[in-house]
C-alpha cells in the first residue's frame, strides 16, 4: 500500500524547543536550591515527557529519590514553561515548506509532551493548520515507545499500518513505529535524541524527507495545489 499518513514527533523534529525547556527547567531547579544544567545536558533528557525530564534532572544532584522534591520542581517547571514555551522556540528551517508539500496526505503529531503545551506550540509556530490530529500522553494514557498512540492515530484517521510513516529524532519514535508495525520509520539527526538504530531511513534535514521516501517507497501522489 502507498504511504498516505505521516506521523511526526514535536520536540527536536518539527520545532526546536531546547532553549525554552532548559530555561524553565533551570528556573524550577533554582527555585529548589539546585544547580542549573547546561543546554547540552538538558538535550539528553528530552523525549519521555515531563516526569522523566524532572526525575533525570534531579538525579544529577540528588541521587536519592525524593518524590516530594520532584513534584515541587515539576509544578514550578510546568508553571514557568506554560508561560515561556514560545520565547525562543520555532519550527526548524524547512518544516512549513515540507508540510505544505504534503498536501493530500493525512498528518498527525504524537508527542510525549503534555497535550495542552503541544497544542500551544503548534499554534504559536503556525504549524497547527497542517495537522489532522494531535496526540499527547493524556490522549491514550500511554507514551512512545508504546505503539498505543500510533495505533490510536491509525484508528482515528482510518488508515492501515501499511500506509503510515513516523518521523522523529529519538529511539522512542522509532520503537513506537516499529512496535505498531507501520510501513517505515524515519530518524532525523538534527534533533535531541539518539538511538536511531533500527530506523528504516535516517536523514540530516527535514528537506530530505519527501525525496528520500519517493525514491524508496510507494507514496500517494501529492495534490498539485498546496493547502492555504
Amino acid at each position: 500500500m502507498p504511504i498516505s499518513l505521516f506521523i511526526f514527533d514535536l520536540d527536536g523534529t518539527l520545532v526546536d524547543t531546547l532553549a525554552d525547556i532548559a530555561n524553565s527547567l533551570n528556573h524550577a531547579l533554582a527555585g529548589n536550591g539546585l544547580e542549573p544544567l547546561s543546554q547540552n545536558r538538558v538535550k539528553g533528557l528530552i523525549g519521555e515527557g515531563v516526569e522523566s525530564l524532572i526525575e533525570k534532572a534531579v538525579s544529577w544532584q540528588a541521587p536519592k529519590s525524593d518524590p516530594e522534591l520532584e513534584r515541587e520542581i515539576r509544578d514550578k517547571f510546568v508553571s514557568h514553561y506554560s508561560r515561556h514555551l514560545l520565547d525562543h522556540s520555532d519550527a526548524y528551517p524547512g518544516v512549513p515548506e515540507v508540510l505544505r508539500s504534503l498536501h493530500g496526505f493525512k498528518k498527525a503529531v504524537i508527542s510525549n509532551k503534555m497535550y495542552p503545551l503541544t497544542k500551544k506550540i503548534l499554534e504559536g509556530t503556525g504549524l497547527a493548520p497542517y495537522f489532522d490530529l494531535v496526540v499527547g500522553p493524556e490522549t491514550v494514557k500511554e507514551k512512545k515507545p508504546s505503539p498505543v498512540p500510533v495505533l490510536y492515530v491509525l484508528d482515528k484517521l482510518a488508515k492501515d499500518a501499511a500506509e503510515a510513516v513516523i518521523v522523529g529524532d529519538s529511539k522512542f519514535d522509532i520503537k513506537a513505529g516499529r512496535n505498531a508495525r507501520i510501513k517505515c520509520t524515519v530518524g532525523v539527526t538534527y534533533g535531541y535524541g539518539n538511538g536511531l538504530k533500527g530506523a528504516d531511513y535516517v536523514i540530516g534535514g527535514i528537506d530530505e524527507l519527501v525525496s528520500t521516501l519517493y525514491r524508496n517507497e510507494p507514496m500517494l501522489e501529492r495534490r498539485q495545489t498546496p493547502r492555504d
